[in-house]
């Protein structure tokens, strides 16, 4: 991929300050007027074509670069401070070449400089000298700005990516929380409808009446959940939804037991938990054709097992949505989720009590 300074542009007038040294001698000699108006336009000529330089990717500055060594070669006969326009012709070479080429064409400055020290001759001693120095300098800038901006890009390609990653990971728990709590209220909600047109079908109006309330606040909770996804699924804690899943159970006609200590957990790894746990009681409810459900807590030294089991028919599981968004919750935990058949179900997870620092 071809590389610009285009980036820096900005910086661009900050660098003309080497041509002082092309300058300072039309300043102290004795140049006729002629002499001063080529200089002079020679170094206009070479700002543009160093600005042009400046804009262009490396693949495409062999041209420029060329121009200003000729410019650099046509004006070192009449002053010595040339050695500043060869100094840019060393920048953009250590800028535009890998360091063969770089270090091949850095040579062939340095040589041209030592011609004109040493065959025509110059009206500055140290011409070569300090010219060589300049030269050799300033191209080792122009490599190491090189390689600045590359790790620049880099950096701001890697935060980009990091910046999708989040995004990604963000809509996938906005889906997952969605699809849990969505799922945990229409389940309410049906429920709680069927009960009281069965109750207003036997003229239990007052049973009716109570079904109706707790199934608008049943709604009137899901909005506010739906709201409070898209920052984190926020929730009464462990023991109130505990309390809330049970009731669940008991309204759909099953007998119900939490048996245990819940664990305590940070707040990540308990929203987690809740989800998971409101996943599997919906299954139940939704799946199983059983009359018992019973949830089991248990600890061992490095680890909290929570089991979920029914005496449904145990037919063969297929993996859905909800099943899957819990095995993914418990993977983010370092968990991992395993599911029973043999007298009904059970799906037991198990979370490690200390998070892995990369987790």
């Amino acid at each position: 991929m071809s590389e610009s300074p285009s980036n820096d542009q900005k910086h661009a007038w900050i660098y003309l300050f080497n041509l002082g040294f092309y300058i300072l001698p039309i300043v102290l000699f004795p140049y006729s007027i002629t002499e001063v108006v080529v200089m002079l336009a020679a170094m206009l000529v070479f700002i543009g074509i160093y600005f042009y330089c400046f804009s262009l990717p490396t693949d495409r500055m062999a041209l420029p670069i060329l121009g200003m060594f000729a410019i650099g070669c046509a004006m070192t006969p009449l002053n010595p401070g040339s050695v500043a326009l060869f100094s840019y012709v060393g920048f953009f070479v250590g800028f535009a070449y890998r360091w063969p080429i770089a270090l091949a064409c850095v040579a062939g400055v340095v040589a041209t400089l030592a011609w004109f020290q040493f065959v025509p001759g110059t009206s500055w001693d140290f011409f070569f000298h300090y010219g060589a120095v300049i030269v050799i300098t300033v191209a080792i800038f122009g490599r190491v700005e090189r390689l600045r901006q590359r790790h620049a890009r880099e950096r701001e390609k890697s935060a980009v990516e990091i910046e999708r990653l989040a995004r990604s990971v963000e809509r996938e728990r906005i889906a997952r929380d969605l699809h849990d709590i969505l799922g945990h209220t229409l389940s309410s909600i049906i429920l709680k409808s069927d009960l009281a047109k069965a109750q207003l079908g036997k003229q239990q109006y007052a049973d009716a009446e109570k079904q109706l309330a707790e199934l608008s606040n049943i709604a009137r909770s899901s909005l506010s959940q739906v709201r409070q996804s898209v920052s984190g699924y926020k929730h009464g804690g462990l023991q109130l939804e505990l309390r809330r899943l049970e009731q669940r159970l008991q309204d759909a006609g099953f007998s119900t037991t939490i048996s245990g200590t819940p664990p305590l957990m940070d707040s990540q790894r308990e929203t987690a938990l809740v989800l998971a746990i409101t996943e599997l009681v919906t299954n139940v409810i939704r799946h199983s054709h059983g009359e018992r459900c019973v949830i089991q807590f248990d600890e061992s030294a490095d680890t909290y097992r929570v089991s979920i089991a029914d005496d449904g028919n145990a037919n063969p599981i297929q993996d859905g949505n909800g099943l899957t968004g819990v095995k993914l919750r418990m993977q983010e935990l370092g968990g991992e989720v395993s599911i029973t058949t043999q007298t009904g179900y059970e799906v037991a997870l198990m979370i490690p009590k200390q998070m892995e620092s990369n987790a």
